[in-house]
């Protein structure tokens, strides 16, 4: 680069399952201007929603970018047409509908191989799946559709005119071949499509800012822009979770172990998947929880006091302050059934030991005691039993003070608390001056030392594991 490296800016954009966020950084992470909206159902809204926010962050910093990055949740995305419009609804991840087509994907490749291919295990949230669907339901849709774009590939098209995804993205689509680093012909043809119409994978500048859209957003004709990939990974590297031996606890609607690995490991936990990471060059676990933040959502829905101006600030006063035992209540936090370890679409939400001695703050409590010992349970098994150096928690949830004061008494490594400025957006922003070769100035937030915490481990231990690794009530029904 030419300029200065203190005057160089970044932009970021990540677009999340409830929120999509813009802003513009220095090198160093400094954030100088951030902008955040509720992430829109329908395809148009969206991509306007994110071109709005990124210019009100040009505009108040008032030095264009010099690269933008474009990050987003995995596997929703929307059908285009000839002209590159969007042609028809998203096709949102939390959508189950595919259930029946994600058995058929099973039977059909076998679910052992599938992962062997893959790194996924058959879902209904995959996009093949719900191509598979589409070619039995809604024939015309699929027939018409020119190409699929996930909702990074979408933003990043409007802003370039040229359809590119990332590795990270592509590999979610159930179609990826994650060793060979290509879509796989075969898998495709069980929807009736083909690799070509499927966005190029480019890991690296997809595109350049054009005309219309620097007019648009203020941003410089000829800005490079980076498909930075799954929001989940982008903003482990925002955290400095960059190589093995650090992991990183990404928290948002879902919550994400993001395991580092240098290679493909021969076994993986049941419900981890595996897939290229964002440095191009190595390769991640990821053991997933559907609802975390949403669980609290949902929470905050049936309890908050109606017309609340800020029901997660009245949630974090309901359970704070932070400091107190084990409420002595048990949460099994599967408001989306369980997806690791030991997947279960049809677990529950269910609550254990509650008395009538216990009040709305010690059930608030206890859902995020709930969230925190299943978040364990999956950092245990991603690492196979290796304790990691360090574990890196971000995302909106790490504001919420009690919620970290117990994941810290339930991490047996030393555990760091990201900002929530320093999230998926930066990652985004960062991995797009990457390409371009700006020097990363950032510097991750030093771990703590582990909160030796006998009390709670006696919990997780002895209450928390034995109910979640019982039989579910349905299991016990299939067998009478």
């Amino acid at each position: 680069m030419t300029l200065p490296v203190s005057t160089i800016t970044l932009a970021g954009v990540d677009i999340g399952t409830t929120h999509t966020k813009a802003a513009v950084y220095r090198p160093d992470g400094t954030c100088l201007a951030s902008r955040r909206a509720a992430t829109a159902g329908d395809a148009d809204a969206l991509r306007a929603t994110a071109l709005r926010l990124l210019a009100e962050c040009v505009a108040e910093t008032g030095t264009p970018p010099v690269a933008v990055g474009v990050a987003s949740m995995a596997e929703t995305g929307v059908p285009l047409d000839a002209h590159g419009e969007p042609d028809g609804p998203l096709l949102d991840w939390r959508d189950g509908s595919a259930a029946y087509e994600a058995d058929e994907l099973a039977r059909a490749v076998g679910a052992e191989s599938f992962f062997s291919l893959t790194g996924l295990r058959p879902g209904a949230k995959l996009p093949l799946a719900r191509w598979m669907r589409l070619r039995r339901h809604a024939p015309d849709v699929l027939r018409d559709m020119a190409r699929w774009a996930s909702v990074a590939d979408l933003v990043a098209a409007s802003l370039t005119g040229v359809l590119a995804t990332s590795p990270t993205l592509a590999s979610r689509t159930g179609a990826y071949d994650i060793r060979r680093g290509a879509y796989r012909a075969d898998l495709l043809d069980l929807a009736g499509l083909s690799p070509d119409r499927l966005p190029p994978v480019v890991a690296g500048v997809a595109g350049r800012v054009g005309t219309a859209a620097a007019g648009r957003t203020g941003l410089l004709s000829g800005t490079p822009v980076v498909v930075a990939g799954h929001d989940h990974m982008a903003a482990a590297w925002a955290a400095g979770v960059r190589a093995p031996g650090r992991v990183a606890d990404s928290m948002g609607t879902a919550e994400a172990i993001v395991t580092p690995v240098a290679a493909v490991p021969a076994r993986v936990v049941a419900g981890a998947t595996v897939g290229p990471f964002v440095d191009g060059a190595s390769y991640c676990l990821i053991s997933g929880l559907p609802a975390s933040g949403g669980l609290v959502g949902w929470l905050l829905g049936r309890f908050a006091p109606a017309g609340h101006p800020d029901p997660h600030r009245w949630f974090t006063e309901l359970v704070g302050p932070p400091e107190a035992p084990p409420t002595g209540i048990t949460v099994l936090p599967y408001l989306r059934g369980r997806a690791t370890p030991e997947p279960d679409p049809r677990r529950t939400l269910s609550v254990h030991g509650l008395r009538p001695s216990h009040t709305l703050a010690d059930l608030g409590r206890a859902v995020l005691e709930g969230l925190s010992m299943q978040a364990r349970w999956m950092l245990d098994t991603a690492s196979g039993g290796v304790r990691p150096g360090a574990v890196t928690v971000f995302g909106g949830p790490a504001a919420n003070p009690t919620w970290m004061w117990i994941k810290a008494r339930l991490t047996p490594a030393p555990l760091a608390v990201v900002p929530g400025a320093h999230g998926a957006a930066l990652g985004a922003a960062q991995l797009a001056g990457r390409a371009i070769g700006v020097p990363d100035t950032s510097v991750p937030a030093p771990p703590q030392a582990p909160v030796p915490a006998p009390e709670w481990e006696e919990a997780y231990r002895s209450r928390f594991l034995p109910l979640a690794t019982a039989p579910s009530p349905s299991d016990e029904e299939e067998t009478q």
